[in-house]
C-alpha cells in the first residue's frame, strides 16, 4: 500500500464537508478581483484619468507595497494592479484554510486516527488535502479568466490574471501543508501560513519599491512571480512557472517532516505547563482567552507591522500629495482630511482580515462542542450559557484589539516618519475603533446560528463576512444600489462615505447584543451537542 492510498475517498469526503468554505471563498476570490476590474474601469474611464492613476503609482511607493506595481497605464492593467493585493490575499487564504481543515483539524477530532484502520496510507490526508486545494486554486483561476473575458477584456491578459489568483492558492495550500506539521492547534497554523505569505507580498513589496537593484527581491519569493506576469501587461506567463515547482518542492518537505512525527503530534513539542493553573484561570473566560491567545497575538504582531509600514512609507508621501487632485477627491467622497485620505482607504482594506480572525475566534465554541471538550467543561459548575458567552466575548475583543494595535501602529508610523505627532496615534486609534462594532454583528450572526442552527454556524458566519465584502465591490462597481449596501452589510454604516448617522457605531454595537442574547436564548433550548 502506498502513502497516499485512499487519498481520492478522502479528498471526496473533504469537499463534501467543506462545501460551504468552498462555495463562499470561491466567491469572495473571483468577486474580489473581477469587482476590483470593474470598479478600475469606472473610476478611470478616459486616457486622462488613467494619466493620473498612473502618475500616482509612481509618486506613491506604499500603493505598490500593499498592492502591486503597474506596468502599463491601460485600463486593464491598471484593473490588475488594484485587484492584485486583495485577490491574491484571499485566494491564498482558502487554499490554507482548505489544508488545515483536511489535516490538523482531522488529528485533532480523532476523526483521522479512527479511519486509520482502513486502508488508507500514511499520508494520505495531506494528499487529498492538497489535490483539493489545487483544484479549488485551478477552478478560481478558470472563474476568474471567464469573467474577464466575458466583461470584454483581452483574453490572453485574463487567462494570465486567473492564473496569477489561483496559483496565490497554491502558495497559500503549500505553506499550510508546512504549518500544520509543527504545531497541533489549528488557528497558530493558519497564522503561520497566512503570516509566511504576508511576509512575502511584503518582501516583494519593498523590492518594487525600492526599484533598481533591488528588483531581484522580487523574483526572491513566489509573490513576485506572481506579480512578475504582468498580467495585461506583457502577459509573462512563463513567470508562474515556478510556482507548480515550488508547490511541488514544498509538498516534499512536508511530506518529509510528517513521516517524523506521530499521528496527532507536532514538530514543535508542546510545553508541559504548570502542573496547577493559575487562580486567573478559574473563571470560563479566562479559559477561552488563553486558547485564543496565540493566535490573537499573531495577528497582532502581523497587523502591527504592516501598520508601522503603512504609516512610516506612507506619511511623505501622502503630505507632499495632499493638494494632487485626486487626493481631493477621495478625501471629499470619504469626507476627511486629504492628508488623512490614504489612510482611511487602507484601513477600511484591514477590516475585513480582522472579521475573518473574529469568525474564527467565535467559531472555535463549536469546534469545542463538537470535540467533547465543552460537554467535559460542563460537566462541572459552569452553565453552557455561560460557557458559551466566554467565547464570544474573546470573539468581541479580538477585533476591538487588533483594530486598537492598527490605529496605534499608523499612528506612531506617521510620527516616525516625521509627518505625524503623538495626536495622530490617538485620532487613527479613535477612526479604526469606531469600526469595531461592524465586526460585532457579523461575530454575533455566527453566535446566533451556533445557538439556534449548531451545524450552520460556520457557513452563517463566512457568508455574512462575504456578503460583506461582495456587496461593497458591488455597490462601488454600480452593479447593485447603494440602499441594497447598507441594509446587507454592517460595513456601510462605518464607512465615512456612506454612514447616515453619526449614531451608526452605537446603533450596530445594540444589534449585535440583540443578535447574541437571541443566539444565548437558543442555546439554552437545544441539545448539547447538536
Amino acid at each position: 500500500m502506498t502513502a497516499a492510498a485512499g487519498a481520492a475517498r478522502l479528498a471526496l469526503a473533504a469537499l463534501r464537508r467543506d462545501r460551504v468554505l468552498l462555495a463562499v471563498w470561491w466567491l469572495s476570490t473571483v468577486g474580489i478581483v473581477l469587482g476590483g476590474t470593474a470598479s478600475a474601469r469606472s473610476t478611470y474611464p478616459t486616457a486622462a484619468a488613467r494619466a493620473d492613476r498612473w502618475e500616482q503609482l509612481q509618486q506613491v511607493p506604499v500603493f505598490v507595497l500593499f498592492q502591486s506595481r503597474a506596468f502599463a497605464d491601460t485600463a486593464e492593467a491598471l484593473a490588475a494592479q488594484q485587484a492584485f493585493g486583495a485577490g491574491t490575499m484571499c485566494a491564498a487564504l482558502g487554499g490554507i484554510l482548505l489544508v488545515v481543515r483536511a489535516t490538523r483539524l482531522e488529528e485533532n477530532s480523532g476523526r483521522r486516527e479512527l479511519l486509520g484502520g482502513l486502508p488508507l496510507g500514511r499520508h494520505a490526508d495531506l494528499a487529498a488535502a492538497l489535490a483539493v486545494a489545487l483544484g479549488a486554486g485551478a477552478a478560481v483561476a478558470a472563474a476568474v479568466a471567464a469573467g474577464l473575458v466575458a466583461a470584454g477584456a483581452p483574453p490572453a491578459g485574463s487567462v494570465v490574471l486567473g492564473l496569477v489568483t489561483g496559483s496565490a492558492a497554491w502558495v497559500g495550500a503549500g505553506l499550510a501543508a508546512v504549518a500544520v506539521q509543527f504545531t497541533t492547534r489549528t488557528g497558530v497554523a493558519v497564522g503561520l501560513a497566512f503570516g509566511a505569505f504576508y511576509a512575502m507580498h511584503l518582501v516583494r513589496g519593498l523590492g518594487a519599491m525600492a526599484g533598481g537593484s533591488a528588483l531581484w527581491a522580487t523574483w526572491a519569493v513566489p509573490n513576485g512571480w506572481l506579480e512578475n506576469a504582468r498580467p495585461f501587461a506583457g502577459d509573462q506567463w512563463w513567470a508562474l512557472l515556478l510556482v507548480p515547482v515550488w508547490t511541488a518542492a514544498v509538498a516534499a518537505a512536508a511530506l518529509a517532516l510528517a513521516g517524523r512525527r506521530d499521528l496527532g503530534a507536532g514538530l514543535l513539542p508542546p510545553g508541559s505547563g504548570p502542573a496547577r493553573a493559575h487562580r486567573a484561570l478559574r473563571s470560563a473566560f479566562a479559559l477561552a482567552l488563553r486558547a485564543e491567545r496565540t493566535s490573537l497575538a499573531l495577528w497582532a504582531g502581523a497587523v502591527a507591522v504592516a501598520g508601522l509600514a503603512m504609516g512610516g512609507v506612507g506619511a511623505g508621501a501622502m503630505a507632499e500629495y495632499a493638494t494632487a487632485p485626486w487626493t481631493l477627491a477621495m478625501a471629499e467622497a470619504l469626507n476627511i482630511a486629504p492628508r488623512d485620505a490614504f489612510f482611511v482607504y487602507v484601513v477600511f482594506a484591514f477590516v475585513f482580515p480582522i472579521a475573518a480572525q473574529a469568525v474564527l475566534a467565535v467559531l472555535r465554541v463549536r469546534r469545542e462542542e463538537s470535540s467533547g471538550t465543552g460537554e467535559l467543561l460542563l460537566s462541572g459548575p459552569v452553565g453552557r450559557v455561560r460557557w458559551a458567552l466566554a467565547y464570544l466575548a474573546v470573539a468581541l475583543l479580538c477585533p476591538a484589539v487588533l483594530l486598537a494595535v492598527l490605529g496605534v501602529a499608523v499612528g506612531t508610523g506617521q510620527a516616525l516618519g516625521g509627518e505625524g505627532e503623538a495626536a495622530d496615534v490617538l485620532r487613527f486609534t479613535g477612526l479604526t475603533l469606531s469600526l469595531v462594532p461592524a465586526v460585532w454583528v457579523v461575530v454575533a450572526a455566527a453566535f446566533l446560528a451556533f445557538g439556534a442552527l449548531p451545524r450552520l454556524c460556520a457557513a452563517v458566519g463566512w457568508a455574512a463576512l462575504a456578503v460583506g465584502v461582495l456587496v461593497e465591490i458591488a455597490v462601488k462597481t454600480g452593479t447593485v444600489p447603494e440602499a441594497l449596501f447598507l441594509l446587507t452589510s454592517p460595513f456601510a454604516h462605518v464607512n465615512p462615505y456612506y454612514r447616515t448617522t453619526e449614531a451608526a457605531p452605537l446603533l450596530l454595537a445594540a444589534l449585535a447584543a440583540a443578535l447574541a442574547a437571541l443566539g444565548a436564548w437558543a442555546l439554552r433550548h437545544r441539545d448539547l451537542p447538536a
